[in-house]
């Protein structure tokens, strides 16, 4: 089963109880996938819609988009329920829920290496929900996967204004441009979230726990144009999971989206996180599922062409990917 962090520490009856049920569901998905390891073969052959030059604004794009390598790692924070369910844009998605009147808040951190659309960093939080129908407490996460399960995209920072003009065209998702240090340790991983020198949030996640095949794609709910979009993300990779309040910790900054994020109740500990030993996923257009009720853009930012991208892989040794550059436009929140 998947270990679990332990310091000393508890994160409470929620934590262990949802954290023993994700045990029990990675246990399952991870021999799931060493009866499947076949599926890998020819996973980054695609047979679905696709366009060689998708004009974005700023630059042209190959759709779908491929991420052929990526350090990621994630936590999964308890919210406010009645918070979370506020801040959908539909009342046809339902927030997932743990236990005690807690909603599922996943916070995942991609240092993507090498892409179609060249390197560059992406912070997700998402409210895990699903369409259609609400689901038992805890049972999407303990089996990976439930009718309509996904997560809807709530913030999406990157480092690149491409990938910010390319997620808020194509698909609806919220993006703006910000500055991420990764750092990438023996012990464990951590992303610094900032914007303007302000601190949005800081994510650290242990190295730890038990590694499984996850092969299940990722669906996640964004609006467009006053349009709920369903996007399916074709995903491969090998990933540890470990449960526990000790895993990992969530620390959120005085900054708008910092604040936004506090106003829903989000638990500085997790109740249970990943880590991706390997991770290759493929992008590709979105579904129309019909209108939403509630429009939703997200937080503006600024414009510019970068935020500062570094890794931090030891005591001085930190490789800069993109360095931040002058802001043109003042930040602005969004209401959603």
């Amino acid at each position: 089963m998947p270990r679990a962090c332990s310091n000393g520490r508890t994160g409470g009856r929620t934590a262990t109880l949802a954290g023993a049920g994700l045990a029990v569901g990675a246990g399952i998905r991870a021999w799931r996938g060493r009866q499947h390891r076949d599926t890998l073969r020819g996973f980054l052959e695609w047979n679905g819609p696709s366009d060689p030059s998708v004009d974005v604004g700023v630059a042209g794009i190959a759709l779908p988009i491929r991420y052929w390598r990526t350090d990621c790692f994630m936590g999964v924070f308890p919210a406010d329920y009645g918070a979370v369910r506020d801040l959908l844009p539909s009342s046809r998605l339902y927030p997932v829920r743990l236990l005690g009147a807690r909603a599922a808040v996943a916070v995942v951190a991609y240092n993507y290496l090498e892409t179609g659309v060249g390197p560059y960093g992406e912070l997700a939080v998402s409210p895990l929900c699903t369409l259609g129908r609400d689901a038992p407490p805890l049972l999407p996460l303990l089996l990976g996967r439930w009718h309509g399960f996904g997560g809807f995209v709530a913030h999406l920072p990157v480092t690149s204004r491409v990938a910010r003009e390319a997620g808020r065209r194509i698909w609806g998702y919220p993006k703006f441009v910000a500055g991420m240090a990764f750092e990438l340790l023996p012990e464990h991983q951590q992303v610094t979230l900032t914007e303007t020198g302000r601190e949005i949030l800081r994510l650290r996640v242990r190295r730890a726990g038990w590694v499984g095949l996850e092969r299940a794609p990722l669906s996640t709910f964004t609006v467009h144009d006053t349009r709920l979009i369903r996007t399916t993300v074709a995903m491969r990779g090998y990933v540890a999971t470990a449960v526990g309040a000790s895993c990992g910790e969530l620390t959120l900054g005085d900054h708008p989206v910092g604040r936004e994020l506090t106003s829903l109740g989000l638990a500085a500990n997790p109740v249970a996180t990943k880590t991706y030993l390997t991770h290759s996923a493929i992008l590709p257009i979105g579904e129309d599922m019909g209108p939403a009720e509630r429009p939703y853009t997200g937080y503006a930012g600024e414009e510019r062409e970068f935020g500062s991208h570094t890794i931090r892989y030891d005591d001085g040794v930190v490789r800069v990917v993109s360095q931040a550059e002058e802001a043109t436009t003042a930040a602005a929140a969004e209401d959603g």
